[in-house]
This record gives C-alpha cells, structure tokens and sequence, in this order.
C-alpha cells in the first residue's frame, strides 16, 4: 500500500547548505517513526529531481518537496504549488511544478503539493551546513510536523491535540496552511 503522505527533499549532500533536502528528509523520518499518530508517511531523497520521480506521486493525498533556496526569506518558505509546464521541463534536473505536470500528462489529476524552500547561504562544494541553516532546518522541520498534522486531522484526535490557531511559521503562508487543513482556516 503507498503511503498517503510523501516528503521529498532533493540536494546534494556534499555542497554545504545544497544538503538542507536531505538532511530534512533523514531528521523527519526519524520524528516519523516517534510519531505513528500522523500516520502512514514515505520519506524519499535524491540529488535532484527527474521525470521518473512523477512515478513517486501515484497514489498520494499529499506532497511536501523539500529544497535549499539562496531566494527564501528566513527561515524557509511554504507554498501550495500546482503542475506547470516550464523550462525545466526538457532538463535532467526538474522543478517539483513540471514532475507535477508530467504526472498529470502520464496519469491522472496530480495530488495536492506544496513546496518548503529552506534558506541557505553556502552552495560549495566540501562546505560543512553553514550555523544559519542548521537553524531554517530546525525551524523547517517544526513547521513541517505542524503541516502535517493539520493534513491528518485524525492524527489531532489520536495524539489528543487541537491545531494550533496561527500558521506554524512567519513565512509559511496562510493559502499553504488553509489547503492542508482541508481549506479550513486555522
């Protein structure tokens, strides 16, 4: 059975901040694992994203991609994105909106997506995560259990929780939090 929930980050590892994907995906599965109340949830990396990855997206109620941004405010950025055709369409290394795209064109209606771009500051190769971005990862995974929780409404009930009233960060905004809980304001 495929999980309803997938988190994909994408980074390389070896360029300093470029790792924030991946280093998100290994610290949220673990709270995954601590956390059976938000149920069912596939955690998957990789260097980037490619067409093959639109195969990952069948099944799915929901997509949280994770990346590094040397654009996003601190410490992260939460949008709701939909498929669209764009220049990275033709490339080996797409954006979540065009793997969006091509499982429309290959299957059926994509699932809801939304993309976390958590800010970082150095890209080089053989850079260790700068002291800034450890902190936007810390911050990002917070807000990513709170988005998960208001998608699994259920998960409230189980871990006798209630949502919180306010978006789980300063730059998470309110169309990303409302559409995870269902199109119900928080």
């Amino acid at each position: 059975m495929t999980a309803p929930t997938l988190i994909f980050g994408w980074g390389n590892p070896s360029r300093g901040d470029d790792a924030l994907g991946p280093l998100f995906v290994d610290h949220f599965a673990e709270l995954v694992r601590r956390h059976p109340e938000w149920g069912e949830v596939e955690c998957l990396t990789d260097f980037q994203l490619q067409v093959e990855h639109a195969l990952d997206l069948a099944g799915r109620q929901r997509v949280l991609f994770i990346d590094a941004s040397l654009d996003a405010p601190e410490p992260f950025t939460l949008t709701r994105i939909k498929a669209t055709r764009d220049d990275s369409f033709t490339t080996h290394a797409m954006s979540p909106q065009a793997v969006l795209k091509v499982y429309a064109d290959i299957a059926d209606e994509p699932p809801p997506a939304w993309l976390m771009a958590i800010r970082g500051e150095g890209f080089e190769l053989g850079e260790a995560l700068s002291a800034s971005a450890g902190d936007n990862l810390h911050a990002a995974l917070a807000a990513a259990a709170e988005w998960l929780m208001l998608a699994n409404p259920s998960a409230h009930r189980d871990a006798g929780t209630a949502p919180t009233a306010s978006p789980p960060a300063c730059h998470a905004n309110h169309e990303a939090v409302s559409a995870a809980s269902g199109g119900r304001s928080p």
